[in-house]
């Protein structure tokens, strides 16, 4: 039991250190390479912060242990907005939700929260059409996001960023995504094993799980508001854009695309 907490706080803190040094610094140089905005960045960070949650959910498809990958979808989506909140509490930027150019990010954040828990009121079970439909649900938030969202201008760029390239960044991108997926194996494997010691249900399983692989998340919020500090002003809110739009693609990618991925590989070996 204590290997396998020592084995949890460990690939959490490796997590932390992946985010921090190689993904939020990697997409920096992609971004500074293509000119990014603060909305691509943050959506490119969202994206790639979801490694976590497929690391866990195919797991639990191939050992057979799918409910507990699917609850884990819904509790990170869940602490995913607490962690959101306290960050941007934390820096004092709470002002900024008011913007009525977040609506949408806002909309859809909330959606990513209420569907999946409507999914298991109405008991809609794992199933090819479940899959096709939350599919559907992220080509929506896509086509919604580009048609309601204009390109703004080239976001600030981390510390060392400067003069990046495409190469550099993806190289420090792949190995932090790397580094991310095998910390998150271990991780998802050490706390089912303590749960399992414990005989913890399915659904408190999963809820564990997504407190534990929203280290990510987290990471990522806080980096993201260190890199815009200082504020060129008063009214600059670029970074709150950056965060809001990690959270809501990150909790989007896990609700409508990692959760249909895992439901159609657990459909594929259970038939």
């Amino acid at each position: 039991m204590i290997k396998d907490l020592s084995i949890l706080v460990l690939s959490a803190a490796a997590i932390v250190v992946a985010v921090r040094f190689l993904l939020v610094p990697g997409i920096g140089r992609i971004g500074a390479a293509l000119k990014f905005s603060a909305k691509v960045r943050g959506q490119m960070i969202g994206y790639a912060t979801s490694v976590p949650e497929f690391t866990v959910l195919v797991a639990g498809a191939l050992n057979g242990v799918f409910d507990a990958g699917m609850w884990n979808i819904v509790a990170s989506n869940v602490v995913n907005w607490v962690l959101f909140l306290l960050t941007v509490f934390a820096f004092r930027q709470q002002l900024d939700l008011k913007n009525k150019g977040f609506a949408d990010e806002l909309v859809f954040g909330v959606l990513s929260v209420v569907v999946p828990l409507l999914m298991f009121a109405a008991h809609i079970g794992t199933s090819y059409a479940t899959a096709i439909g939350l599919i559907a649900f992220f080509m929506v938030y896509k086509v919604m996001d580009k048609r309601l969202n204009k390109a703004g201008k080239p976001a600030v760029l981390p510390p060392g960023a400067e003069g990046g390239t495409l190469w550099g960044g993806g190289g420090m991108l792949l190995l932090g995504i790397v580094l991310i997926l095998l910390s998150g194996r271990f991780l998802g494997n050490s706390a089912e094993a303590l749960i399992t010691q414990l005989n913890v249900p399915a659904w408190a399983v999963g809820w564990i799980l997504g407190l534990v692989t929203s280290v990510c998340e987290l990471a990522s919020f806080i980096e993201i508001y260190r890199i815009h500090k200082p504020k060129d002003s008063p009214e600059h809110i670029k970074d709150t854009q950056e965060a809001l739009d990690a959270l809501v693609a990150s909790n989007i990618a896990n609700l409508a695309l990692i959760l249909p991925l895992g439901m159609v590989i657990y459909l594929a070996l259970s038939s």
